[in-house]
């Protein structure tokens, strides 16, 4: 028991026994790092340099891709909302600058309050109580919403004036007969946006007849059908009950419900727009299984949309850009296949690069289609922000930088001798603007007064009191409606831009801990694209109030998703007062 040889062997063997657990248990550990990261190499050979910097050097391309990148991702997305947001609080502010309502309002204030509060819960009850039902039931409220605009037509009767009365004429003088020749047209062959409303509204003046009432009840029809299209795209991207909300929001709001009984641009833009954005929907919505063929219907679809709404605002170019963005900074969920990512990025640019090519050709294009000398897109851009840099006007109509094409129309009968001095004095006029803002240090004053021009929302009202004809027998009741329609026009345009504010900040904040967070934040991200786009696309340009309403429908489908937030809400609010 006591003997030193069996005491030194024992103490041997407990020794080896330790060695052997410990380096063991270090094979374990470089084992579970090791399938912890297959792509690294970890363990002993500290000798090993050069097999050290390499597999730092993998470690650092595996976390770019998949940490780094969804980071920046997140960033820029999150940018771009707040962007949206800052935009739409300065908007509430412009909006009520721009009503100009002015004296003791009080009664118009707290009454058409009251009118609003009542539109938007009719509108959640609404759709609350027919999400369940059939889409019949929503046809049926909004062919009810136009036959009040049918009704307006007949009884209140229209002089069409400016930009409507050549809207009007160019179509009749198409639909009879008439040819456009230059003397006709005039200088309008500068904006050949001017001939493209008037050749669309044409077809139905050849179909129904040439009386102006034709233009008034096609406009309804689409802003009716534009209703439909709003439901479809935000039922697809939200839910069947926030379709339904945000396209009663849409159908009630009171500037462009009075605007619509016009001839005017906006309706066929909208409706070409929202075509658009379902396409593009759809685009999206194409996997790594779907047929070449689809994705070519996909795009030739956005094509011919993206044309048709080129040919009526030439801003649409803003969405092909908020587009790409989107795909460049949309989050996924789940990674997809990079042969699936660069297909989809393919079809896009290759849509994108058709579609500059046709604008940059559009002069020729429109030339050969109407036989006459079109203005070029560089003088067209450059008289647009000539005028959107004025500051006698605040971005607005110039009636000094009209005449500039007016008498060079008058002046020069080539066309191309035109188009150059057309050029030369609209870059002077440009560069004379621009002086004179900096010369009076100017620039915050004259943003500010073209943003509440833009942001003004009594565009509707004004405009068809200014087409009214003049032995209306309703015009002077309808002047004295003056202050409760722009108020309730106001109000209820605030509040549209109250809450979607509301509901962009409480997606942004709080869009991780819902169940679909990311696809949430990727939708909102895109509608934040379209109203950065716009607001300051048009920022750069002449400034009109009605050239806001292309603003209608991210802000509306923006409201879908709050309704969707809260209705889910409320339901896990019932189920806890249950339990």
């Amino acid at each position: 028991m006591n003997d030193p040889f069996s005491r030194s062997y024992s103490t041997s063997l407990r020794t080896t026994a330790r060695h052997n657990r410990q380096k063991r248990n270090q094979q374990l550990n470089y084992a579970s790092i090791e399938a912890l990261d297959p792509g690294t190499t970890f363990g002993p050979n500290i000798n090993s340099r050069t097999s050290t910097r390499s597999a730092q050097k993998r470690f650092t391309v595996n976390f770019f891709t998949d940490a780094t990148r969804d980071s920046l991702k997140r960033l820029g997305q999150s940018i771009a909302i707040l962007v949206a947001i800052f935009l739409l609080i300065m908007m509430t502010v412009a909006t009520w600058k721009g009503s100009a309502l002015t004296g003791n309002l009080g009664l118009e204030l707290f009454s058409m309050t009251l009118v609003t509060v009542l539109l938007f819960v009719f509108s959640y009850l609404t759709a609350s109580y027919i999400s369940n039902k059939s889409f019949v039931f929503l046809v049926i409220v909004l062919l009810a919403i136009a036959l009040i605009k049918v009704f307006l037509i007949l009884s209140y009767k229209i002089g069409p004036t400016s930009d409507y009365w050549n809207y009007h004429y160019f179509a009749y003088a198409k639909a009879s007969g008439i040819p456009w020749t230059q003397s006709l047209i005039g200088v309008n062959s500068n904006w050949p946006h001017v001939l493209n409303i008037a050749l669309l509204y044409s077809i139905p003046y050849s179909l129904i007849g040439t009386n102006f009432i034709t233009s008034q009840l096609l406009n309804i029809a689409i802003t009716f059908f534009d209703g439909l299209l709003i439901y479809k795209l935000c039922a697809s991207v939200v839910n069947k009950q926030a379709g339904i909300f945000a396209a009663m929001i849409f159908s009630f709001i009171p500037a462009y419900f009075l605007y619509g009984i016009l001839n005017g641009a906006e309706p066929m833009f909208l409706t070409f727009v929202l075509g658009l954005l379902v396409t593009f929907d759809t685009f999206m919505k194409r996997n790594s299984q779907t047929s070449n063929i689809r994705w070519l219907t996909s795009v030739v679809s956005m094509f011919l949309l993206s044309v048709l709404a080129y040919m009526v605002r030439p801003t649409i170019a803003i969405w092909l850009v908020a587009g790409l963005l989107f795909l460049i900074f949309r989050r996924n969920e789940e990674p997809d296949a990079k042969k699936f990512l660069w297909k989809r990025y393919s079809y896009f640019l290759g849509f994108f690069a058709i579609f500059m090519v046709f604008s940059a050709l559009s002069p020729n294009i429109y030339s050969a289609i109407y036989h006459l000398p079109i203005g070029s897109t560089s003088n067209q851009n450059k008289y647009s922000l000539a005028t959107g840099t004025s500051p006698q006007t605040n971005g607005a109509y110039n009636s000094d930088i009209y005449q500039i094409m007016n008498n060079n129309f008058k002046k020069y009968k080539d066309p191309n001798l035109r188009d150059r001095h057309v050029d030369q004095q609209l870059n002077a006029q440009i560069h004379n603007n621009i002086e004179e803002l900096q010369r009076k240090e100017s620039w915050s004053s004259f943003i500010d007064k073209k943003y509440t021009l833009f942001s003004s929302e009594d565009y509707g009202y004004n405009w068809l009191l200014y087409n009214t004809y003049k032995n209306n027998r309703h015009a002077k009741t309808f002047y004295n409606m003056r202050k409760p329609l722009i108020a309730l026009s106001v109000i209820f345009f605030e509040f549209i831009l109250i809450l979607s504010i509301f509901a962009m900040s409480f997606i942004l904040l709080f869009a991780p801990a819902f169940k679909n967070g990311i696809e949430l934040q990727n939708k909102l991200f895109y509608l934040a694209l379209l109203l950065d786009g716009f607001i300051l696309g048009s920022m750069l340009f002449e400034v009109q109030g009605r050239y806001h309403a292309i603003l209608y429908i991210p802000l509306v489908l923006i409201l879908g998703m709050g309704v969707k937030i809260l209705t889910e809400r409320r339901n896990k609010f019932k189920i806890v007062l249950t339990i």
